[in-house]
C-alpha cells in the first residue's frame, strides 16, 4: 500500500523501520523494500494492513476477547499479531519463530518486541521450530513468513501442512497469508496442498484479486472442524474494501487441477514469483 513520504529511523541488512507521517506512533517495517508490518506503538490492537485485519477477524471470531489462546507464529516480522493477541487475550501462550536476526534486532530496538508475559520469541527456522512442539498443543498457527513475495518452500508444502495439523488441537485453526499474481497459480496450488492435511478450508481475498485483475493477498483458514464462515463473512464485508470468503467447495473449484506442493517438488513445479509493489 502506498504511503506518504516517511523517515527511515533504523536500517539493518535489508530491513528498514520507517515512520508513518499520519501517525506519530506508527512504524512500518520493510523487508527488501516490501512493507512487512505496521505497528502502532501506543495501540497494539490497531491492525492497519487489510490482510492482517482479516487474520485478526478470524482470531476474534474463533476466540472471544479475553479468552486466552495457545498460538504459534511462523514468521515474526514486526510481531503485529502477537502484540494484538497479548493485548486482547492477556493470558495467552504464544511462540514466534523468526529466522532473520536483523528483523528481530530492529523489532526489539524500535517496535517494543519483548519476550515474557506468555510470549517466547526464537530466532529459528519455523519448520524446524514446529518439530519441537507437541501433538495437539496449539489452538492457532499463523503462517506469515516470506522469502521476497513467496512463502518459503519448507512452509508451503504438504509435509509442512501435516506438521501444522499435528500440533493443532481438534478445534484449532491454521491461518496462512500468501501473495499471488494473476492467474493466482500459487494460491491455487496452496488449496490443493492444504487439502492434503485439513478437512475444511476457506479463503479470504479482495474480489478483484480472485478475479485475476491484480496482485494481492489471499488469507487461507484451515481446520478439521466446521469453520465459522458466517461470522467471518460478516467481518469481511465490513472492511474498507469488502472481501469475498470462499468455503471448502468454492476453494476446490477455484483450485481446478492445481497440484499440491511437496518438500521435494522440482523447481519447475513452483509457480513464478508474484510481482508486488
Amino acid at each position: 500500500m502506498a504511503r506518504r513520504r516517511s523517515e527511515v529511523i533504523a536500517e539493518q541488512g535489508g530491513v528498514q523501520i520507517r515512520t508513518d507521517p499520519g501517525n506519530p506512533d506508527g512504524r512500518v517495517m520493510l523487508i527488501d523494500g516490501i512493507e512487512a508490518s505496521y505497528v502502532d506503538l501506543a495501540d497494539p490492537t490497531f491492525l492497519d494492513f487489510s490482510y492482517v485485519r482479516r487474520i485478526g477477524d478470524v482470531i476474534d471470531v474463533g476466540w472471544p476477547e479475553s479468552q486466552p489462546v495457545a498460538a504459534v507464529h511462523l514468521g515474526g516480522a514486526g510481531a503485529t499479531l502477537p502484540r494484538y493477541i497479548r493485548a486482547s487475550r492477556p493470558r495467552s501462550r504464544q511462540t514466534v519463530f523468526e529466522i532473520s536476526a536483523d528483523v528481530l534486532t530492529l523489532s526489539r530496538e524500535h517496535l517494543g518486541l519483548r519476550s515474557g508475559a506468555g510470549l517466547r520469541v526464537h530466532q529459528q527456522d519455523a519448520r524446524l521450530g514446529l518439530l519441537g512442539l507437541g501433538d495437539e498443543t496449539q489452538d492457532l498457527v499463523v503462517g506469515d513468513a516470506f522469502e521476497g513475495t513467496r512463502v518459503p518452500g519448507s512452509l508451503g508444502s504438504a509435509e509442512a501442512a501435516r506438521e501444522i495439523a499435528r500440533v493443532l488441537r481438534p478445534a484449532g485453526l491454521y491461518v496462512l497469508n500468501v501473495i499471488d499474481s494473476p492467474p493466482l497459480p500459487y494460491a491455487r496450488a496452496q488449496i490443493s496442498t492444504l487439502r492434503m492435511a485439513f478437512a475444511e478450508l476457506a479463503a479470504i481475498a479482495d474480489p478483484g484479486v480472485l478475479r485475476g485483475r491484480r496482485t494481492g493477498n489471499v488469507v487461507f483458514v484451515a481446520g478439521q472442524q466446521e469453520l465459522p464462515l458466517d461470522a467471518i463473512r460478516e467481518r469481511a464485508r465490513q472492511g474498507a474494501v469488502p472481501e469475498r470468503v470462499m468455503d471448502t467447495r468454492d476453494c476446490v473449484r477455484f483450485a481446478g487441477g492445481a497440484r499440491p506442493l511437496y518438500d521435494d517438488s522440482p523447481a519447475g513445479a513452483m509457480p513464478a514469483l508474484p510481482e508486488y509493489g
